[in-house]
């Protein structure tokens, strides 16, 4: 039998090592007593009242509180299922961006997908609600729109259309129907705004970012 030293589960650096913490975080909040995880989901989830604030100069809310907030709230999840399905999809497409582009334009198509993911679901929350944002959807939903443009040599236009398109549409009615909270157990919604930020500035920003460089 031909032996190789290429491993089985070749997943770059910065894509296995975020979805790990991710996976981590999740654990340690799991044991952690319910006052650190109230602490955790209240200080570090994207709030859109909070970003109001920030906005408008009411109250002490500052930018470097927001800031942790867009950070944040891309390692928080609502249950295992939640994290389970980010983690999965981030190795997938993550991956081909990493491949691509390299570590840092994977940390970078991480973060301004997460901030812009969550920023849309600002834009189209009811300010008088207001809403708690967590997960890395966003960031994740960047990824997968950014990997379109590395499938389009592979699979051509007219299917890489048809995958965004059924996936966009699912986002759709999994977010705005019931189906969501279905899905969640009625104890969250799911951000269809988010997804569809992410996706568009991760295929927006995919084609300006520079090619990784080749090993000397």
């Amino acid at each position: 039998m031909e032996q190789t030293d290429e491993p089985a589960f070749n997943v770059p650096p910065a894509t296995l090592y975020t979805a790990a913490s991710l996976i981590i975080v999740h654990i340690l909040l799991t044991v952690a007593a319910d006052d650190t995880v109230r602490w955790a989901y209240q200080s570090l989830a994207f709030s859109t009242d909070r970003f109001t604030a920030l906005l408008n100069g009411v109250g002490d809310v500052g930018f470097g509180a927001v800031f942790l907030t867009l950070c944040g709230h891309l390692f928080l999840h609502n249950d295992f299922m939640h994290l389970l399905i980010n983690a999965f999809m981030l190795l997938a497409f993550g991956a081909f961006v990493e491949r691509a582009k390299g570590m840092a334009v994977f940390f970078l198509l991480f973060c301004v997908c997460g901030w812009i993911g969550a920023l849309g679901e600002y834009l189209v929350t009811d300010p008088e609600g207001g809403s708690y944002l967590y997960g890395a959807s966003g960031a994740v939903f960047g990824m997968m729109g950014a990997s379109t443009w590395l499938l389009l040599p592979r699979f051509g236009l007219r299917k890489i259309l048809t995958f965004v398109g059924v996936m966009m549409g699912l986002n759709l009615v999994i977010g705005l129907t019931p189906l969501g909270l279905l899905l969640t157990g009625g104890e969250a919604g799911i951000s269809w705004a988010a997804h569809l930020a992410g996706f568009v500035a991760g295929a927006l920003l995919m084609p300006l970012l520079p090619v990784r460089a080749a090993p000397e």
